[in-house]
Order: structure tokens, then C-alpha cells, then sequence
């Protein structure tokens, strides 16, 4: 999915389970650094940071 490319990126994230956020993207940890042993990415909305694995991701749509 090349999580990377979205750093600094204000996104609307789609999540499998349906849920959706718009926020911005802070930085990216690949699978080596990430103790899910996966690649993910720190979303931060308004004030809340989340670290969001790639597997929990559907799409993600970069926003104006």
C-alpha cells in the first residue's frame, strides 16, 4: 500500500470494519521497527494520535 507516501498528507482513512476518519498522516513505521510486525502508520485526528496497522486499512483517499 506504500504507507510511506502519505506522510504529511491530510487522508480520510477507510477502515475494513466500514469506519471512516479524515485526519493527517504523522509518520510511518515499516514491519521491522513495528511490533506488529507489520507496516502502519500514526494518524493523528485533531489532538488523538492512533497507530493504524496496514491490515486494518480498505483505502486510503488523500484530501484537499
Amino acid at each position: 500500500m506504500k504507507l510511506w507516501t502519505y506522510i504529511g498528507k491530510k487522508v480520510m482513512i477507510t477502515f475494513k470494519d466500514g469506519e471512516e476518519l479524515n485526519g493527517i498522516v504523522t509518520h510511518y513505521d515499516d514491519a521491522v521497527d513495528n511490533e506488529t510486525g507489520e507496516d502502519s502508520i500514526i494518524f493523528k485526528v485533531g489532538k488523538a494520535s492512533y497507530d493504524i496497522d496496514e491490515s486494518e486499512i480498505k483505502y486510503i483517499e488523500i484530501l484537499d
